[in-house]
């Protein structure tokens, strides 16, 4: 009995002994956690960054140190561009140069350390805590301007202004109009690159790009302008054009040899110079039209003259052909063809009076009619009376028929006669049949002859006017 007894006693001792023990464990872990949580009341917990910086276990003042340590480690790189556009580096900021500093940083960090749970530091082994401390910094900016103004590519003398894109001069190599591209150019606005640089600094940024920050002063034209390129297109369309003329048998080529010297260059877009385009037209017609020019003729009789025209030849629409040309050239068209005509002649070349035409031998009063080469028909005449007015005397040279009609009334000063056939050649001057008379040829046109115009027996009139249609030719002359 006194065994059970005593071995009751000790298991009660080892029960209290234990109990004593275990508590004063838990007293001593209580007293560590406690310690720890109120160390980390103002340290971080374990596997902590703050800003990229390893701020495990550090106190609030030694991490502020920290960080105005590394705000004054921080550079920015000033990125700009060379004159062939290449990316470059124009200069470096340095924190230390322009006394960079975080704004109040201690105060940034404790507003850190207030977001931590230090109560659960025995956790902080199995995590990570980052911290990106979003704050001010203060640095000077009179030093920072000093810096930029100091790099070499913000040195008026070291930039190149920039240039607009433009259509070249006519090229005599090529045969067209090129686009001269921009330039670039290097020239910057200080002003705005300073700017850029100081907001570029407050941002903590690692790099500032200028020409993203348009800083650089830019041309207002590109190669790729739209006006540019209507205009150069414009351009080359007009030299595409080939016209090759017969000009009355005579070859004219308009290309871009002669439409170069006729384009205008304005600032807004190219135009064609019509005085020019009208000037050409005009000599060309002045030299190959025959209309109005002497004509040499040999009659039948073998008499060579030289005689005056009235409306007869060719002669070119000045006004119409230059219209004409110059859509052409608006439309750059290759094509052959002739000008337009005012009038014309019955075969073209200088000598245009062909081979069908009405000779009237004036001196001799007689007439021969040429068909195709073969003198189908002769009579003799009587031609406008030489004692009376020079009105009444008819007029020499090459002319041809206006129109024909029948049955027509001839009216003049003091007069008023019926024919039946009528062939005027020139204004009121024409050829008809004169039935009131008995004798043609001979001298009866010195004293007695007609008004002015070509009297003719009916039979002859009649024959003749069979042969005549609008513009054949009629030569009258006296020698």
């Amino acid at each position: 009995m006194a065994n059970t007894k005593g071995n009751t006693r000790n298991k009660k001792i080892m029960v209290i002994i234990s109990a004593v023990i275990v508590t004063i464990a838990l007293l001593a872990l209580l007293i560590v956690y406690i310690g720890k949580m109120n160390f980390y009341k103002t340290h971080f917990l374990p596997n902590t960054t703050i800003s990229g910086m390893d701020c495990s276990e550090l106190d609030a003042k030694t991490v502020a140190g920290m960080l105005n340590t590394q705000a004054k480690e921080y550079t920015l790189s000033v990125l700009g561009r060379d004159e062939e556009g290449n990316t470059i580096e124009i200069g470096v900021i340095k924190g230390t140069d322009i006394e960079r500093e975080i704004t109040d940083a201690l105060s940034e960090v404790n507003e850190l350390l207030t977001q931590q749970n230090p109560g659960s530091w025995f956790l902080a082994g199995s995590k990570t805590f980052s911290y990106s401390l979003v704050h001010g910094v203060t640095f000077d900016e009179t030093l920072l301007r000093k810096q930029v103004e100091a790099f070499n590519a913000c040195r008026k003398e070291n930039m190149t202004a920039p240039a607009d894109a433009y259509i070249s001069e006519y090229s005599e190599e090529t045969g067209r109009y090129e686009i001269v591209s921009e330039v670039m150019g290097t020239q910057l606005d200080v002003k705005k690159v300073v700017d850029s640089v100081n907001a570029a600094v407050y941002g903590c940024a690692e790099s500032v790009d200028l020409v993203e920050q348009e800083c650089y002063e830019s041309p207002k034209i590109l190669a790729t302008d739209d006006g540019l390129l209507v205009s150069l297109e414009k351009l080359n369309r007009w030299l595409g054009t080939k016209i090759t003329y017969d000009w009355n048998t005579f070859e004219v080529v308009v290309d871009k040899d002669t439409i170069k010297d006729w384009i205008l260059r304005y600032d807004s877009e190219p135009k064609l110079d019509e005085d020019a385009v009208a000037a050409f037209v005009a000599e060309n017609a002045k030299k190959y039209d025959t209309y109005g020019k002497n004509r040499t003729f040999t009659t039948t009789l073998g008499v060579e003259l030289t005689l005056p025209t009235g409306k007869f030849g060719w002669k070119t629409d000045r006004e119409r052909e230059t219209k004409e040309l110059l859509t052409l050239i608006e439309e750059g068209k290759v094509t052959k063809r002739e000008p337009v005509y005012s009038h014309t002649a019955p075969r073209h070349g200088m000598n245009d009076i062909g081979s069908s035409y009405v000779e009237a031998d004036l001196s001799n009063q007689h007439l021969y009619l040429y068909y195709k080469g073969e003198m189908v028909f002769e009579t003799d005449f009587v031609s406008g009376t030489f004692s009376s007015t020079p009105d009444c005397v008819t007029p020499q040279g090459v002319f041809g028929i206006t129109y024909k009609t029948t049955n027509a009334v001839l009216k003049g000063n003091g007069y008023e006669t019926p024919v039946s056939y009528w062939m005027p050649f020139y204004g009121n001057y024409g050829m008809h049949d004169a039935t009131w008379r008995t004798e043609f040829g001979g001298d009866i046109f010195i004293t007695n002859g007609s008004h002015g115009c070509i009297n003719l027996p009916l039979d002859s009139a009649a024959t003749i006017y069979s042969y005549m249609y609008e513009g054949y030719p009629v030569i009258c002359y006296y020698y």
